[in-house]
């Protein structure tokens, strides 16, 4: 990815907090190295699905995902997404390690441990590298 390139970044949290906290870390680790990084806020499936499905085959509309998987309902948001985008880099996060093999399975590229800060954001893109 290039530096200079602007980045589009999906975020999906049922719990409102850790949406906007995930978020916020996120934006403050392109900010603090001057990036432009557009981060959009999902807390319900539906908008974020069809945010995906609207591109069809175009692909996704974001450069990275990172899915709440706190519940059975998120890791099933986070299956729906990967079926939708089989390529994308994807990353969960979570107060416990109860999906972390689910994750393994699904190929994401990390499983961060909320709540997230901006130097854990940036170990996690890192690996797209």
């Amino acid at each position: 990815m290039d530096k200079f390139e602007k980045k589009r970044i999906a975020v999906f949290d049922f719990r409102a907090k850790d949406c906007v906290h995930t978020a916020e870390a996120i934006r403050q680790y392109y900010r603090q190295r001057g990036i432009t990084a557009e981060v959009v806020e999902f807390m319900a499936t539906q908008p974020f699905a069809f945010d995906f499905k609207a591109n069809g085959d175009a692909g996704t509309p974001y450069d990275m995902t990172f899915i709440g998987v706190d519940s059975i309902m998120g890791m099933e948001t986070a299956r729906n997404i990967r079926e939708l985008d089989t390529q994308r880099p994807m990353f969960l996060v979570s107060e416990v390690s109860d999906y972390g093999l689910e994750g393994f399975r699904l190929r994401v590229l990390d499983y961060l441990t909320k709540p997230v800060s901006p130097q854990r954001i940036g170990q996690a893109v890192e690996r797209i590298r």
